[in-house]
Order: C-alpha cells, then structure tokens, then sequence
C-alpha cells in the first residue's frame, strides 16, 4: 500500500486535503511536475530543510534553499525548473474551508499572507527553523487524530504559526509594508481572472471590471509586475488547458473546450496551439 506521505502534495486528492482541512507532508524531496507551470490549489507553508529548487512564482524566478520558508496563495502559480538531489522540504496545505474560516475568525493576522504575494520566501536562523519543524510536526499529529477538540487545536496552531512567522519576518530584518494602490489593483486583477477567465480573455474585461479604461489598466499592470496584463490572462488560461490535458484524461477535448468557456473545439485548439505550438490532442499525448 502507497504511503501517502511519501506523495508529493499534488498527487494527493483535492477530498483529502478538504476533509482534514490540513494536510502536512514532512518527506517531499521532489516535486510532481519540472518544467511546466501549475496553479497551487490550496495556500500552502513550505519550508526548505536541505538542498535548493529553482522556480518561478507568478512568472518571477525565485530560489527556495535550505533554511527558508515560503508562503503560497491559492490559485496564484508556480514553475519549478530544477531542485537538487539532496532537497527535503515540509509542506503545510491548507484546504479552502480552513482558509475562509482563518478570514473571518482572524483577519489582522490572515492579512499578514498578502506579504508574501511579493516576497513569497525568507530565510529562517536555526532556532527559528527548529520552531517551526516542531510546530508542522505537531500540526501533523493534530490533523491525523480523532480527538474532538481537533478542529479547534488546528485553527489555534495555525493562528500561532502566522504569529510566529510576522515576528520571526520582523526580526530578521523584513520590514512589511502597507499594501500599495498598484498593488490592490494587481491582487483584484488577479482575482478577477481566478473567476472570470472562462468568461473573457479580453484586457478590456478587465479593465472595465475594475473601473479603468483599457490603455491606463494595462499601464498599471504592466509597470507593477512587468508583465502586461494580457500576458497574464492567457498565462492562466493556458496552465488551466494543460492541467486539464494532463491530469483529467477520463475528459474528451470537447469537454475541456466546454469546461475552459471555449465556443467551441476549434476556437480552443487555435488559441492553445498560438500559445504553446502544439494542438491539446499533441500535447495530451506527449504527457
């Protein structure tokens, strides 16, 4: 029988994570997918143990090594290119009910994770790196038991853990700024297209979902991430294509077509092969 903490996160399914509410995997010493972008599914606490992975984080390259600790958002994305042959890391997922319920329950400290939109990792000193692999350890033990104060012992671990990783930014030099104009703009860009992407793939959308005209909207983006904000949308889009492809091959291209808000099968497959060089059946074989 598989040991499914031996899995890297991904492979575990979407039903476990949403009825433990968090899962912590402590041997991950690779990732599932090099090379090809993917959307995290859920917020996730990763901390490096040993070795390094290179990867990009909304398309901007970042190193995750030994002693650093990283918070990643739900639905934002991530490329891993390369990690070494040593690397160990710990991860924290938290499914979306848990999330919610963080917001409401505790928002100046949820608030706290909109920081790592911009800086997704710093580094840990030793005593902080212990803390922290004794306090996912317990997390673990707490989400594996029956124990009927669980639920509660888990949202108060996860309460302390962001405690500790605001103070333990703060004495390590990071200074966190108060969210800036462009930067709220960007945050609700982003969320706009998490939920209306099937919808449109337009710039103008957009713009005049946040009240902007087109020219001065893609301004801002651009000049704030330098990406344009087409480039953005189609991102998106495309990793949602290639996951689908990829990882649910019991749909027919027809019903991805369907699913992704595509008038129909030959409109997706132009717009797929424009922006990757290959059809969804190539690229579907090929993986």
């Amino acid at each position: 029988m598989i040991n499914e903490q031996q899995l890297p996160p991904l492979i575990v399914s979407d039903e476990l994570i949403n009825e433990r509410g968090i899962m912590v995997f402590d041997n991950i010493h690779q990732m599932l997918i090099y090379g090809e972008p993917y959307i995290a599914p859920y917020i996730t606490i990763s901390m490096c143990v040993q070795g390094w992975v290179d990867a990009e984080y909304d398309m901007r390259p970042v190193r995750f090594e030994a002693g650093d600790i990283a918070v990643v958002h739900a639905k934002h994305t991530v490329c891993v290119y390369r990690s070494s042959d040593d690397y160990h890391a710990i991860q924290l997922s938290i499914s979306p009910q848990i999330e919610e319920e963080l917001k409401g329950l505790l928002p100046s400290v949820y608030i706290d994770f909109y920081h790592y939109i911009w800086q997704p990792a710093f580094h840990l000193t030793k005593d902080q790196q212990t803390n922290m692999i004794h306090a996912m350890q317990l997390l673990k033990y707490i989400s594996l038991s029956k124990m009927p104060e669980r639920e509660l012992l888990l949202k108060g671990m996860l309460h302390l853990m962001a405690v500790l990783l605001r103070n333990y930014r703060i004495e390590n030099g990071h200074v966190d700024h108060f969210t800036t104009p462009r930067q709220e703009l960007f945050m609700r860009f982003h969320q706009a297209i998490v939920e209306h992407f099937r919808e449109s793939r337009e710039v103008r959308f957009y713009a005049d979902l946040l009240c902007l005209t087109p020219k001065h909207f893609a301004t801002i983006i651009k000049q704030q991430t330098g990406i344009n904000a087409l480039q953005w949308i189609n991102n998106y889009v495309i990793i949602q294509a290639k996951t689908l492809l990829r990882n649910r091959r019991q749909l027919t291209i027809q019903q991805i077509t369907h699913q992704l808000g595509f008038s129909d099968q030959a409109a997706f497959s132009r717009y797929f092969k424009t922006h990757t060089g290959l059809s969804p059946s190539e690229f579907r074989a090929r993986n």
